[in-house]
């Protein structure tokens, strides 16, 4: 029966996961609530919590409500035979669905997704700043994911596609990028320079601007370099500035030796300075203390 043609290979993937994910949250609020009786931790999840507890709320609402999503997905593809064309025409009551064309082209966003969770997961660790530029990023890439999906699909025609999406994301493109670059290389570099010693510090810094100015030169040279390539050199260098950052601040920063001088007070007695103290007491600058005949009485 799960061979036949009832079901769909889209509607066995979310069965399956739906499946699990309620068996894991039944599993998780059974094994996490000990002070109960049997009875109460069964009929508890089996219930949603309306006839007892559910153990540990995050994970049995966060598998319930997964369970609960591909469910619903698990119904829609096996509704619609996983978007078989004859299926819609029989559901939208027609005699054919319009034809449209595949996405086509090279799609570097979700690789920036992936990219933005890495963020995000290196400032729970680091700090809450490094956090909401993850979660900024990712909200770009969804905006601009979305938007691409919908010009893809605008028309039959790929080039007036092509042209509908680059007129709306180009006034965008370049200041955001420029921006995520300068972020990431100010942030890693920063946290790399505050890490290494004071020669290494200008090691680091020699070698990331030689590695600029290298790849300024050769993109000179060759103009011809399209952009998929400059895409993923871009790509690969801000993975390694930000794996370098991260590296760099689970060390730690290094000593910093603070020579602090009081005004007014240098040694060896020049100009500004304060001599010897004392009733024998001389040269320039000498305090001379003298007592009174009685002495010092309390």
């Amino acid at each position: 029966m799960l061979r036949s043609r009832m079901f769909t290979t889209a509607f066995r993937f979310f069965a399956a996961l739906s499946l699990a994910a309620l068996v894991g949250a039944f599993v998780s609020a059974l094994g996490s609530d000990s002070d109960q009786a049997w009875m109460d931790r069964i009929v508890g999840p089996l219930t949603v919590g309306w006839k007892g507890g559910v153990g540990d709320h995050l994970a049995y609402t966060v598998l319930l409500g997964l369970g609960a999503v591909a469910g619903v997905l698990a119904v829609l593809h096996v509704a619609f035979r996983d978007a078989d064309p004859e299926a819609e025409a029989q559901v939208v009551h027609t005699d054919s669905v319009p034809l449209t064309r595949a996405p086509s082209g090279t799609n570097f966003l979700p690789m920036m997704a992936a990219f933005g969770v890495a963020v995000v997961l290196i400032g729970l660790i680091t700090n809450k700043y490094v956090v909401i530029a993850g979660v900024a990023l990712l909200l770009v890439v969804a905006a601009v994911w979305t938007l691409r999906a919908w010009a893809e699909r605008a028309t039959g025609d790929d080039e007036v596609n092509t042209e509908l999406y680059q007129r709306f994301i180009e006034p965008f493109r370049i200041p955001v990028l420029a921006i995520l670059c300068i972020g990431v290389l100010a942030l890693g570099l920063s946290r790399v320079l505050l890490a290494v010693s004071e020669i290494g510090a200008v090691v680091v810094f020699i070698a990331v601007g030689t590695s600029f100015l290298l790849g300024a030169i050769l993109l000179a040279a060759r103009p011809a370099v399209t952009k998929n390539v400059i895409t993923i050199v871009l790509f690969v260098g801000a993975v390694v500035i930000i794996a370098a950052g991260t590296i760099a601040a689970v060390h730690g920063q290094r000593e910093f030796e603070h020579k602090e001088e009081q005004e007014g007070v240098t040694p060896g007695g020049g100009e500004g300075s304060l001599g010897p103290v004392g009733p024998g007491a001389s040269g320039p600058g000498a305090m001379v203390i003298q007592l009174p005949p009685g002495g010092v009485t309390a």
